[in-house]
């Protein structure tokens, strides 16, 4: 790496923003290539003018981008040329919780009504045995085809004549049904835990069947 790569002083970034940028760049562009090593920790210093705290702050920057992987005594390689999309919303009201459905988009690939498998019983409760208006689909960004999560919803059957509006519909699904059946959102719970992938969206993440 040369001494073209020396900080430009007119910068006023952080130093280690600056150098993140112009390795990203520079794999871009394809000075280097995937699977290719970047120079070492020392020949990032010499090159920028910048301390090792400083160079490995950049480098990770990149890491969390998903453009380099860090190996110890191996150095850095690459191991994508774009940096990953990273889709997040902050959660911190019930109010932003519920933006989350108007900021994005949901492409509903299903709608039936039936009655939900054995693995849902436990989130239905009593009702884990009736009919509900199943919908799944994709969570998308509003403005692009990135696919945030798979989506899988279940209605409570005393509104299930809402499913032929739903393929077409914009918004929060829940503003439609409180507008349409005059009823009111009053309590959510949310609950995160790991599960195997939904059979239908491996393929929408170019994931494995049965990846967590």
């Amino acid at each position: 790496m040369s001494k073209d790569s020396v900080l430009d002083p007119a910068d006023d970034r952080p130093r280690y923003v600056v150098i993140a940028d112009d390795l990203r760049q520079r794999i871009e562009g394809g000075a280097y290539p995937l699977g290719s090593l970047l120079p070492t920790e020392s020949e990032l210093c010499e090159a920028f003018g910048a301390s090792r705290h400083t160079v490995r702050e950049a480098l990770r920057r990149l890491a969390e981008a998903g453009m380099i992987q860090r190996r110890q005594g191996s150095g850095s390689q690459v191991t994508a040329v774009r940096a990953h999309a990273a889709y997040v919303h902050s959660m911190r009201s019930l109010n932003e919780l519920f933006q989350y459905a108007a900021d994005t988009r949901f492409r509903i690939g299903s709608v039936r009504l039936a009655v939900p498998g054995a693995a849902h019983a436990a989130d239905l409760g009593e009702a884990a045995g009736e009919d509900w208006l199943m919908a799944e689909g994709l969570r998308l960004e509003r403005d692009e085809e990135v696919p945030i999560c798979f989506s899988l919803l279940f209605i409570n059957r005393a509104y299930a004549t809402i499913a032929p509006d739903l393929t077409g519909i914009s918004g929060a699904i829940y503003r439609h049904i409180e507008d349409r059946f005059g009823v009111e959102v009053a309590l959510v719970e949310q609950e995160i835990r790991v599960t195997p992938v939904p059979r239908a969206a491996p393929a929408a993440f170019g994931l494995h069947p049965h990846a967590a």
